[in-house]
């Protein structure tokens, strides 16, 4: 049986040199965490770097005893519900683009999931401004693969996926402050290069776009005093050396949201 890592003990450094391993060992794993979505009140933008577009979202996860997911992990988004995907023309119309296929995967461990699609589907619009929405009561599965030797159950996806969510939803999605500030930081982190150090010119225009989007937003104070702190430290600490600006944003909106859900598990534990 492969290493598993638990909500509570999800180390970077052993994700990625699990995620190295032989193909033929992964696919005897456990299936990993169900893992909620947290909702947006703002569109997020969705960015193309070569043949992808592709957005970075917040997530907690709802299981804590299954194995935290290795990045590129497939997932699937449960029910009738689905993520808002629209395009904006250079003329101001805007279009839906809910019927695009969207490949979801896990970005870094439970705390961040990317959702993309292929650049070529835009080609018949002409130029579009891609955004998307997350509404309340998101919840992602992982895909089904062969081999499983612990697979999520009806009933499994079931408890995840209604009374598990219910609680996520009143302690993740209605947390003004640091569930307010991920929202606000993944405004910047979707605005810089996914791979790659960011040209000062980019470092600069994500700030300042930033600083436009937090002045209009109407967070609450403590999200934009959270923000505001990570954008700064992080703007300052990334001016130059081998750590990128996105970097470290990921990394201060995975320690906002691994508070939460700690917060979550504890209140999971006492039945509150």
């Amino acid at each position: 049986m492969g290493m598993q890592l638990s909500c509570k003990r999800a180390f970077l450094p052993i994700i990625l040199a699990l995620g190295t391993l032989p193909l033929a060992a992964a696919s005897t794993w456990a299936a990993p965490q169900i893992l909620s979505v947290a909702s947006t009140d703002l569109k997020m933008p969705m960015e193309c770097e070569g043949a992808d577009c592709s957005v970075e979202l917040t997530a907690i996860c709802l299981q804590e005893h299954r194995g935290s997911p290795n990045p590129g992990t497939a997932y699937y988004v449960h029910g009738d519900r689905h993520l808002i995907l629209t395009g904006m023309t250079p003329a101001g119309q805007e279009i839906s683009l809910d019927h695009l296929a969207l490949k979801i995967e896990s970005a870094r461990g439970h705390n961040a999931i990317r959702v993309g699609f292929r650049k070529n589907e835009l080609k018949k619009y002409g130029p579009l401004t891609v955004q998307i929405s997350v509404p309340e009561n998101i919840t992602i599965v992982p895909m089904p693969f062969a081999n499983d030797i612990h697979p999520q159950t009806d009933e499994d996806i079931a408890l995840a996926t209604g009374p598990l969510r219910e609680l996520a939803a009143k302690l993740v999605d209605q947390d003004t402050g640091k569930r307010g500030a991920a929202e606000l930081i993944n405004q910047a982190i979707n605005r810089l290069p996914l791979q790659g150090r960011a040209s000062d010119e980019t470092r600069a225009a994500t700030k300042a776009r930033y600083d436009e989007i937090v002045r209009g937003s109407g967070f609450s104070s403590p999200a934009q005093d959270n923000a505001n702190a990570v954008i700064g430290e992080c703007y300052d600490r990334t001016a130059a050396g081998s750590l990128t600006f996105r970097q470290c944003l990921g990394s201060w909106h995975d320690r906002l949201i691994g508070k939460l859900n700690t917060k979550y598990w504890k209140a999971l534990e006492t039945g509150s």
